[in-house]
């Protein structure tokens, strides 16, 4: 049983590590679940609007008393009024507030969406830095073997005569400049470390396997920030609605009962009475405000020109990003492959180097520098593959599609 146990920590810990566990885990992280909190809103105040066309009922407990009063007038009453108010018509201001909440709706599912994308598209962005920073730390240590390897057999040559120490001294000053290089690397894969673990909502543990993602099939979507800024606008242009000289129709009834004291019935021909019942209706609208409601509807009509021109902006902007994202594949896949033929090149002459270092036919100074031209384009091989796996989600982003299909197995 423990072993069982053990054995399911150690594959949710593998688990941990993959994009395909990260990307579903970044969709429930605190920014996502901040945005989500807005639909509930936009629920809550949509449902408080709709409470308009329903009567509002009130009850009153009263209490008066006056010190001086004529001797047929009460000088103290007191009693309970029920009451019941409802609109029955207000120039479709109620109308034009439920449509402009449902738009708000809208846009706040929409933006929860794009947030989603946004928390993905950042995920994936950390995840190839982890990795890249995780290869370069890879590489680096596999020189520092390389180097370390040659110390110990200069340290055996040079102890038995048979080399200079002013070769070994240069090997193991490479030696610390790589191990210097080695820490800061560590330091900097932490720091990617955290960030990925933040994005993801998810702990991290190394080693982070690696995946490669699909290339997005480029058709077209209407991203969902887009679609929230036009629900926006849809705002707006019922907000104007909102702005009218239509008038207000309101009816109103009311129950009341009151007891009256100190004051001279008149043998009861001014008895005021117990029970009494009031219905109300007004009929209300604006003739003359010296055009302030059409200024505000002016106002409104030009709020919603200008959030329209902005999302013109933006779109083009975004179709601009499209371009360029595609465009950025082909760059990308280019540097990988030229990276990948100087790789191999680089090895082979590395190759052909240390055999003639380890001969004593050439020196420490060509020797150092061959390897660290192989370092560095081993580095730059899995730097340019995994640049080219955030061209392909920056392309799908753009684009607006969902990230989460990159995930899909390649065909």
């Amino acid at each position: 049983m423990r072993n069982t146990a053990l054995l399911l920590l150690t594959a949710q810990t593998l688990m941990c590590a993959d994009l395909a566990t990260l990307l579903p885990s970044a969709k429930t992280n605190l920014r996502v679940e901040s945005t989500r909190l807005e639909i509930q809103k936009s629920q809550l105040l949509l449902d408080e609007a709709r409470t308009a066309y329903f009567p509002t009922v009130t009850a009153t407990a009263l209490y008066k008393k006056k010190d001086k009063t004529p001797a047929f007038e009460p000088n103290q009453i007191q009693g309970a009024e029920l009451g019941a108010q409802i609109t029955v018509f207000d120039g479709f201001r109620r109308e034009a507030l439920l449509d402009a909440l449902h738009s708000s709706m809208a846009s706040a599912t929409h933006s929860l969406a794009q947030e989603e994308q946004n928390v993905l598209m950042e995920t994936i962005a950390a995840y190839y830095d982890y990795l890249d920073t995780q290869d370069r730390l890879s590489v680096i240590k596999e020189k520092k073997n390389e180097i370390l390897s040659e110390v110990q057999r200069y340290e055996i040559l040079v102890k038995n005569d048979l080399a200079t120490t002013d070769i070994l001294k240069s090997l193991i000053a490479s030696k610390l400049e790589t191990e210097y290089d080695e820490q800061n690397l560590k330091m900097l894969l932490e720091k990617h470390r955290k960030h990925l673990e933040l994005l993801s909502a998810t702990s991290i543990h190394e080693p982070i396997v690696y995946h490669e993602l699909s290339l997005p099939s480029l058709t077209k979507v209407e991203r969902h920030d887009i679609q929230s800024e036009q629900a926006k606008i849809d705002i707006l242009r019922n907000t104007e609605d909102r702005y009218t000289y239509l008038p207000s129709l309101t009816l109103e009834a009311k129950h009341k009962y009151l007891e009256y004291s100190g004051y001279d019935t008149m043998g009861g021909t001014n008895l005021q009475p117990l029970n009494q019942n009031e219905i109300t209706a007004s009929l209300s609208m604006t003739l003359f405000d010296m055009g302030r409601i059409s200024k505000e509807r002016e106002q409104a009509r030009i709020d919603t020109l200008k959030a329209q021109k902005f999302l013109d902006y933006k779109t083009q902007s975004l179709n601009n990003d499209a371009e360029i994202a595609l465009m950025s594949i082909q760059t990308s896949q280019r540097a990988y492959e030229a990276a990948k033929a100087e790789e191999e090149a680089r090895s082979e002459v590395f190759g052909y180097i240390k055999k003639r270092f380890e001969s004593g036919l050439v020196n420490t100074t060509t020797y150092l520098s061959e390897l660290t031209n192989l370092t560095q384009s081993r580095t730059k091989v899995k730097n340019a593959l995994n640049t080219l796996q955030v061209a392909k989600a920056n392309a799908a982003y753009t684009h607006g599609i969902d990230l989460m299909t990159l995930l899909e197995e390649k065909k």
